[in-house]
Formats: C-alpha cells, structure tokens, sequence
C-alpha cells in the first residue's frame, strides 16, 4: 500500500491514428467527433491527468488536416485543470510530434518522444508518471557498453534493463506509460487487420510480468481493448474502429482511480460505424440506407453487373464488397481455345464461360462491347 494517498481519475487511450484512411476513405471527420466526445469525457469525469499511449499520428508525415486536428484537441485541453501526458508510438516522427514539447510542458502538456538514458517522469499529487515513447534495442545503444549491448538485443531485454535502471518511491503511485507489444504467459493478444498492417509480429514480445512494480501500465499499440495479465495492465485500445475486423469491437477509453484502484470502460460512440453485411444482392438493396461504413459478403449464386456501383448508389459509405458461398472453377489462358483473328468479346466470352460454366447474357454481351469501344477509342485516342 502507498503511504502517500493519493486520489486522481486518469482517463488512459492511445493509438489515436489521427489522418487514417480506410479503403480510400478520408476519416478525419469521424476523428474530429471523436476528439469532441473525449474532450467532453474529460469534463465530465472529472480526470486530473490524460494518458495518451503512442501513435498520435497514422503516419510519419502526418497530413495538415491530422495535424490541425491534434493542435486543436491540444488547445482544448490546456484550458482545462488537467495533466496531459503523451508518449510518441512507432507511428509517428519523433520531431514533428514532439517539436515545442518544452513550450507544452508549461501548459501541463508533456510530450515525450525520446529516451535520453532515463524515463522521463511527471509528478502529479502522490503519483508519478513514468513516460517511455516507443523504443527499440537499437535506441539504448549509446547508454551502453558494448558487452552490455551485445546481451539486449531482445524487447525483453531492452525492457528490463530499462526498468531495472528505475528507483521506484513505494510510497507514490507508480504508472507507466508505454507503446510496446506485450503479452502475457497463457494469455493470446486480441489483434486484427489494422495492427498487422503496422508489421506487430515483426517485434519481439515483453512479458507483462516486467512491470510488476507499477500500479499501473497504460499500454498503446494493440488496437483491442484488453487487460494483459492483470486488470491493471492493459492496452486501451483505439478509441475508433480503423478495420472491418474490428467491427463488432466495442471502443472505448479506460478510467483508472489511483484511491480504489479500480478500472473503468467508458464506451466512445463513432460518428459512422464499421459494419458488414451478407446477403444477396436484392436483400442488401432493401436495407435501410444508413451512413455508416460498409463491407458487403455478397452470397448471389450467378455472377452480377458492376453490384458495387449500385450499392454504393444507395449507401455513400459502401467501402468494400467480396462475394463468399462461390466456388468457380480454375481456368487459365492455356486452358482457352485461341482462334486466329479471333475479336476480344468473343475472347472473353469464352473465358466467361470456362470460369462461370454459362454463357454470357445479352445485357452482359452489350456493355462487355461498350466498354471495349471505350478501351479501344481511348488507345487511339493516345
């Protein structure tokens, strides 16, 4: 037990991914809502400090708009009494996230995006923060010897050097934040489409039982919600969904109370859900129109003339569409019969037919012609 009490409400999210584009689709707009619902949260809970775990930014260059939005979400915070502290994740650059951190610092804004041989710490009403940003063995390099280096070239280790290298206060609330890929024996981490894009099985794993001495480890990089271990260590989770896999997750940003020691999911409500539909085609057409985000599984049998064109005609947020049930046979080009002089509708008439096992429709047969007179008067049009 801490001998200094201490009473703060810490709201703890990460992996913010400010800028994503999904399928070509600009998110910005649904981030805006969502910074305006936590800022909002904030206020209401009543949270003394805000933990922000890494990957502020989807991309290393972040776009002005992602940057607009991180400026003004920034702005909105530093007219509240409230500790906000931030670390840098594997997405973003280092320099940009960090550029006029020490003109932050006195507005309560603590942005770490580098490891200079210690862990930066904000200390805050019985509590210390320890901020790590997103490290690799690589970057401990010069506060090492060489026989030294030559024994961490793990996460594992790189983590447990950089731990034991800390005096923790036993009688502060100790929390750490940190944007790093970790795990628990026993346990499978919940992942999806989104972290596999970010190559997660390229790093190295850290058992969460490193961190037995915090109170606390608000990690970021795993885009599911979940504890990892212990109740008390755990990923937040994207407070957006940013994949079709992770439609049915329920986002949302954790509260943690330093006197009861007790964590709390707090949904986040988006602006435009992720869904996915299956069904035939006719059974789609008839569902209500909604803005939400959309991946159809068609199921229809025979194949259909340009369906997504008419989807996304009805649902403007159509983003994706795959057709399952369907077995068509293999064919190849060795597999057709090549005729001399043979015209390209005829060709592929015939392929049609090897891969569908039907001829193709009048209606099929005419636009087939109405685009290949488009092909051929744009190549001599060139």
């Amino acid at each position: 037990m801490n001998e200094l009490e201490s009473d703060v409400r810490i709201l703890h999210t990460s992996d913010l991914h400010l800028g994503r584009v999904l399928l070509e689709e600009s998110l910005i707009d649904d981030q805006e809502q969502m910074l305006t619902d936590l800022t909002s949260l904030i206020k209401d809970q009543k949270v003394a400090a805000v933990a922000i775990s890494g990957d502020i930014y989807d991309k290393s260059i972040p776009s002005e708009e992602a940057m607009a939005l991180w400026d003004s979400f920034l702005h909105g915070l530093s007219q509240l009494p409230v500790e906000v502290l931030v670390v840098s994740g594997n997405h973003d650059s280092n320099g940009r996230l960090g550029y006029g951190n020490w003109l932050f610092a006195q507005k309560q804004i603590h942005i770490v995006t580098h490891y200079g041989g210690q862990i930066s710490k904000v200390l805050l009403d019985g509590v210390t923060f320890y901020l790590l940003p997103f490290v690799k063995p690589f970057h401990l390099k010069p506060f090492m010897s060489e026989a030294e280096y030559a024994h961490h070239h793990t996460s594992e280790a790189m983590m447990r050097w950089l731990i034991e290298r800390e005096t923790l206060d036993r009688r502060r609330h100790n929390i750490l934040l940190a944007h790093q890929f970790v795990v628990a024996t026993g346990q499978e981490t919940l992942t999806g489409e989104s972290e596999r894009a970010t190559n997660l099985g390229t790093l190295d794993a850290i058992d969460a039982s490193i961190f037995a001495d915090f109170d606390y480890v608000a990690l970021g990089h795993v885009h599911r919600p979940q504890k990892i271990g212990r109740q008390t260590v755990r990923y937040s989770g994207t407070p957006l969904a940013y994949a079709f896999s992770e439609a049915s997750d329920r986002k949302s940003v954790v509260i943690y109370d330093t006197q009861t020691r007790k964590v709390e999911l707090l949904p986040i409500v988006p602006k435009r859900r992720l869904q996915v539909w299956r069904g035939s085609f006719v059974q789609l057409m008839a569902r209500p129109v909604t803005k939400d985000l959309l991946r159809f599984e068609l199921t229809d049998g025979e194949q259909l003339l340009s369906p997504m064109q008419q989807l996304k005609k009805r649902f403007p947020g159509a983003l994706s569409l795959s057709f399952v049930g369907q077995v068509a046979p293999q064919a190849t080009a060795e597999q057709l019969t090549l005729t001399k002089g043979q015209t390209p509708t005829a060709l592929f008439a015939q392929f049609f037919q090897k891969i569908n096992q039907r001829p193709l429709t009048l209606a099929e047969t005419q636009y087939l012609q109405t685009v290949i007179a488009e092909l051929e008067g744009s190549e001599h049009a060139t």
